[in-house]
C-alpha cells in the first residue's frame, strides 16, 4: 500500500480535544490515516510520498452536506425571485429538458469546485427525473473526478400546492422512485469505498405521507441516510398550516414515524420551539444553507437556539442556482456573520463553531463520523492543505479564525480523499480541468436552448 508522510505541518486536528500541533505530522497508509505526532517522532518514517507542509495548515477536508449538482448549469440564472417564484421560473423549465450528459458535466463542474474550496465529501440530491438514471450521471462523476460523494435520489409524488401543473413528467408514482433508489444501493453504494445512496424526498408538499413512511422503513432495513427540505420559506410554512392547521415538522412528527439520527433536515429556517425540540429529540440532523436562504430571502433559521438544544447542525452550500457558487470557505464566513448581526450577539456563532459545523458535525450529519471529519488514526486519509504563506493570511495571530475569516479557497494547494491526491498544488490530478469548464459550458448552453429560457440570460 502507498505510504503518504505529511511533516512539519499545521495540524489542525478537529479531535474531541481540539488538538493542534504547530509542527506536526501525518502518516498515511493506503486510505487510512495512521498516526498523528510532532514532526521530530515521525521524522524517520518510510514513505513513497512526502510532502512538506511548512507554512500550511492541515484540515480534516469539508463535508458539504446540501447541494444540488445539476443547478451548476444554471448558475445565476435564478437571481433575484424568491423561493415559490425561483423553483417554476427558473429550476423547472430547465429540468424536464435534463439528459444524463447534462447530469454529468454539472456534477463533475461542481465537484471542482467543491474540491478547489477543501470539500473533500458531498451530498448531492438530485430530485427530477424527466429521464431515468440521472442521479446515476452524478456517481459517475463523483466516481472519475474523485471525490467522496454521497447521492440522495431525490423524488416527488403530490403537488400540494400545485407547483408543476404545467410539468406532470416530474411526478412519479409512489413506488417507483423507491425501487430505483434500491436498485442504486445496489449498484452503487458503498462502490469505490467512498459512493453512498441515500433516500432523497423532496419537500412534505412534494411527498405523500405514504411515500414518506415507506421511504423511513426502507432506509431502516438498508441503514443508509433519508435527506428532506422543511421549513425553508414563510410561504411554505404559511400555506402549510392553512391546509393543514399546523407546522409541516410538528404535522409530520404527529402523523407518521419520519425523524430520527439517519434523517437530514435540510433549511429548517423557520421553525417553532416545539419543532426545535422534535429535532433535538429524535437527533434529527440539519443542513444550514445560510448563503441559499439569504439568496431566495427565505429568511435567517434560528441556529443558535438548535445548537443550544444540541441538534448537529452541519453546512450546506446548496445548489449553484439559488447560491451562485460552490465554494465553502465562503459559506462559513458568511454564516459566522450572519448569525452575529441578525442575533446582535458577537457569540452566536464562532470561528471555532462553524469550523466544527464544515468538519466532524457534517460528517455527523453524513453517519460518517466514525470515517472521516476529523485527522485522528484510524480514520480516513481525507485531508486538505491550506497555504498560509499568503498575504491574505499574514501575520498569523489566531490560526482558526484566520481560516474562518481571512480563508479563501484559492488557499488551497492539496487535497487528498481516501489516501489518493486528488488536487496538488491547486491543480486537479484526476481529469482535465479545462475538459471539465469547457463541458459544463456546451451542456450548459445547450439546455438552455431546448428550454428556451435565454431570457434569463439576458435580463
Amino acid at each position: 500500500m502507498q505510504k503518504i508522510l505529511i511533516k512539519g505541518g499545521y495540524i489542525v486536528t478537529m479531535d474531541r480535544r481540539g488538538r493542534i500541533l504547530k509542527e506536526g505530522s501525518i502518516l498515511v497508509e493506503g486510505d487510512k490515516i495512521v498516526e498523528v505526532n510532532d514532526e521530530e517522532k515521525l521524522k524517520n518514517s518510510k514513505a513513497d510520498i512526502v510532502i512538506d507542509a511548512k507554512h500550511r495548515a492541515v484540515l480534516p477536508g469539508f463535508v458539504n452536506t446540501h447541494t444540488h449538482l445539476f443547478q451548476t448549469l444554471l448558475r445565476s440564472l435564478g437571481d433575484d425571485m424568491k423561493l415559490f417564484d425561483w423553483w417554476p421560473k427558473c429550476v423547472v423549465p430547465h429540468a424536464i429538458h435534463l439528459k444524463k450528459e447534462d447530469c454529468y458535466c454539472a456534477a463533475l463542474a461542481g465537484s471542482l469546485e467543491l474540491i478547489k474550496s477543501g470539500v473533500t465529501c458531498t451530498i448531492d440530491n438530485h430530485y427530477v427525473f424527466p429521464r431515468p438514471k440521472l442521479a446515476d450521471a452524478c456517481l459517475e462523476a463523483f466516481k472519475d473526478i474523485g471525490i467522496r460523494g454521497i447521492e440522495a435520489r431525490g423524488y416527488m409524488d403530490t403537488d400540494v400546492f400545485n407547483f408543476l401543473p404545467d410539468y406532470p413528467e416530474l411526478i412519479e408514482d409512489t413506488e417507483k422512485p423507491l425501487k430505483d433508489v434500491e436498485r442504486m444501493i445496489k449498484e452503487w453504494h458503498g462502490a469505490e469505498d467512498r459512493l453512498y445512496v441515500w433516500f432523497g424526498t423532496s419537500a412534505p408538499f412534494l411527498n405523500s405521507e405514504e411515500q414518506l413512511e415507506k421511504t423511513y422503513e426502507l432506509a431502516k432495513k438498508y441503514g443508509t441516510g433519508i435527506c428532506i427540505h422543511l421549513n425553508e420559506s414563510l410561504d411554505e410554512v404559511k400555506g402549510w398550516k392553512e391546509k393543514f392547521g399546523s407546522t409541516p415538522i410538528k404535522y409530520l412528527s404527529e402523523k407518521i414515524k419520519f425523524f430520527g439520527p439517519n434523517v437530514l433536515a435540510i433549511h429548517c429556517v423557520h421553525v417553532t420551539d416545539e419543532e426545535i425540540e422534535i429535532l433535538a429529540r429524535t437527533d434529527t440532523k440539519v443542513s444550514h444553507n445560510a448563503i441559499s436562504n439569504m439568496y431566495l430571502a427565505s429568511g435567517v433559521a434560528p441556529v443558535g437556539k438548535m445548537l443550544n438544544a444540541g441538534i448537529t447542525i452541519s453546512l450546506g452550500v446548496d445548489g449553484a442556482a439559488s447560491n451562485n457558487n460552490q465554494d465553502m470557505f465562503e459559506l462559513m464566513k458568511t454564516t459566522v456573520l450572519l448569525h452575529k448581526v441578525s442575533s446582535y450577539d458577537p457569540l452566536s456563532i464562532t470561528a471555532e463553531k462553524v469550523l466544527e459545523m464544515a468538519t466532524i458535525d457534517g460528517a455527523k450529519a453524513a453517519g460518517l463520523e466514525k470515517e472521516i471529519g476529523s485527522i485522528e488514526a484510524g480514520k480516513k486519509a481525507d485531508l486538505i492543505l491550506f497555504d498560509l504563506n499568503r498575504p491574505n493570511m499574514a501575520p498569523l495571530n489566531r490560526i482558526l479564525s484566520q481560516l474562518v475569516y481571512c480563508g479563501k479557497a484559492n488557499n488551497v494547494s492539496t487535497v487528498i480523499i481516501n489516501g489518493e491526491i486528488v488536487l496538488e498544488n491547486g491543480k486537479l490530478k484526476t481529469m482535465d480541468e479545462s475538459e471539465i469548464i469547457d463541458g459544463v459550458q456546451k451542456a450548459s448552453d445547450d439546455l438552455v436552448s431546448r428550454a428556451g429560457t435565454r431570457s434569463l440570460r439576458e435580463r
